[in-house]
Order: C-alpha cells, then structure tokens, then sequence
C-alpha cells in the first residue's frame, strides 16, 4: 500500500508540474486563450467583460513573449544558416578550387538555391507573425474602447477569435516543428517563465 501511495502522489505532482520547455509553454498559452473565447461566448453582462479582459492580458502577455524571446530566437537561427554555406566555400582547399572550378561553377549556385528557399520562407513566416500580432493588438484596442454590452461586441470579438485561430495554426504547423528542430528550447523557457514573471509583476 505505501508504494502505491507514493505512485499516486507522483504522478499527481507530475500532473501539476509547468511545461518548462518554449514550445510546451506557448501552446499552454495558445490552449488557455482558447478556453477564454469559449467561455466568452457562453457567458453574458458582467461576467464577458471580465473574461474579455483576461483574453486581452493573456495575448499582450503572449505575444510579448514571442517578440522578446521567441521570433528573435528563430531569427538568429536563420541568419546563421544562410552565413553558413560562404564560410564552408571560404574553407575549400585552394587547389581543389582549381582543379574542379567547372564543377563548383555548376554545383554552388544550385547549393545556394536549395537553402534560399526555406530561409526566406521561415523569414517571411516571422515577419507575417509580427504583422498578425500588430493587427490583434489593434483588434484588441478597439475593442477596449467599446461597451461589452454594445451589439457589435459579440462580433469584434468573434473576429479577434479568428485571427488569433489563424495566427496559432500557422505557429503550430509550420513554426513550432522548426523551432524544435533548431533551437535550445528548453534554454528558451527558461527565459520565458523568468520574463512572464516579470511582466505579471509589473501589472499587479
């Protein structure tokens, strides 16, 4: 009986512990929006307002995480990359060069065109988050300026729900699944939870 006691309580602590890692703690922030949104549009009066106000901390918390920590992470990466393929032609041994610089003529470019691709791709994929974070927030600022009880409110915020939707599905398909592959993502949480300390701190 002892054993199976001290079985329990671990696995009940397992089961309270934090993600710890950057792309566990942005998807528990991503699962937790969206549980706000269903709970606004089932709930009414006083209580929209509160919940509507919890969604517009929780994605300003969010989305200064991923500017301050996140995107400038997988930036950096990126840069790196695309730096990488010169310093290895800068390495060749001279007489090699030389010898096959027919071959290197017709192989570097096309080297260079393979990784152009995902590079841009990744860039114009941060990019286009910045701009998605910028028009929520913009939602969002209109939206604080309205009655919850006015009859364009419900609709605003059904629209605010949708972008945030688009802007998640893009980070968890195409954004986090590199991330994992070329960041030190538990480094990255570690920074993560320290910052949103911070923060919350700052707003209490």
């Amino acid at each position: 009986m002892p054993k199976h006691d001290s079985g329990q309580a671990k696995a009940k602590a397992s089961s309270k512990k934090k993600p710890t890692d950057a792309i566990q703690i942005l998807q528990e922030d991503h699962r937790k929006v969206e549980k706000l949104f269903d709970r606004f549009l089932e709930a009414d009066g006083k209580r929209r307002q509160q919940i509507a106000q919890q969604i517009f901390q929780e994605l300003e918390v969010h989305s200064t995480l991923e500017e301050e920590i996140f995107y400038p992470a997988l930036q950096n990466q990126v840069d790196s990359e695309e730096r990488t393929p010169s310093r290895q032609s800068e390495t060749l041994d001279e007489g090699e060069e030389t010898v096959d610089a027919m071959k290197h003529d017709d192989t570097e470019p096309k080297f260079e065109e393979e990784n152009e691709g995902p590079d841009e791709a990744t860039q114009m994929m941060i990019a286009t988050a910045y701009d998605e974070h910028r028009a929520v927030r913009d939602m969002i600022a209109q939206l604080k300026q309205k009655d919850a009880s006015s009859p364009d409110y419900h609709q605003s915020m059904t629209e605010l729900q949708q972008a945030v939707v688009d802007h998640v599905t893009t980070e968890e398909d195409e954004m986090f699944p590199e991330a994992q592959l070329s960041l030190d993502i538990k480094a990255l949480g570690k920074r993560m939870q320290q910052r949103k300390r911070e923060i919350l701190s700052a707003a209490a």
